[in-house]
């Protein structure tokens, strides 16, 4: 009789046995922002994007985004655009009517800060804005490249994201278009142009994305 009774002894130990075991908790998630180095730019210009897309709005809506991105969601200092595109025509000696990329031609990337007062330069390049309706679906596409440099003209951040490949993490928290509008300090007629866009909202995500690994000062 008490040999029967041994597995079942042996079963109930391992069994309170078992129940005592730990299991491991979930990890908290942790922001995907690092934290800046005390050297990194604090106060940056957002360059005029560099429009390899064809479409003139396209490079207008990356730009007022991710100046909004920068300023108001990241707490950075962001000259704002017609001071920095003023500054590059005055140095230049060229015109309003000049495109902005080509007073921007050759330019040392340390000389542009120095002119600019700022630690850093934001340089961003649109390289897709087209929306296409197909035959039995409508394809949309925002891609662009973006890198900072600092005062002394080296690369020190830098990353491309394309809407188009269905895998955007959206890891920077990004708010719907209609909120990271209504306070974002945007000039009016850029708002207008963004909500008007029917890649207002690729074009969100794409920026969101891009600096999601941005650090935050």
């Amino acid at each position: 009789m008490i040999r029967r009774f041994i597995p079942f002894l042996l079963l109930g130990g391992l069994s309170v046995t078992t129940g005592c075991v730990a299991l491991p908790r979930p990890e908290t998630p942790v922001s995907t922002h690092p934290k800046a180095p005390a050297d990194f730019p604090r106060r940056i210009a957002v360059l005029p994007v560099s429009n390899q897309a064809g479409d003139p709005d396209g490079a207008v809506i990356l730009r007022g985004l991710v100046i909004h991105k920068l300023e108001r969601d990241l707490g950075y200092l962001v000259q704002k655009p017609d001071d920095t595109d003023q500054i590059i025509h005055d140095r230049t000696l060229t015109g309003p009517e000049i495109p902005i990329q080509v007073a921007l031609a050759r330019q040392d990337r340390r000389v542009l800060t120095s002119w600019l007062g700022v630690d850093g330069l934001l340089h961003g390049e649109l390289l897709a804005f087209n929306r296409a309706k197909l035959t039995i679906y409508v394809r949309s596409q925002v891609k662009a490249h973006f890198w900072l440099t600092d005062s002394t003209g080296k690369t020190i951040w830098e990353v491309e994201k394309d809407s188009d490949n269905g895998n955007l993490s959206l890891g920077g928290g990004g708010a719907s278009l209609d909120s990271a509008l209504q306070a974002s300090g945007i000039p009016p007629d850029v708002v207008d142009r963004i909500r008007n866009s029917p890649l207002g909202e690729d074009t969100l995500a794409v920026v969101d994305d891009a600096f999601s690994t941005f650090p935050k000062p």
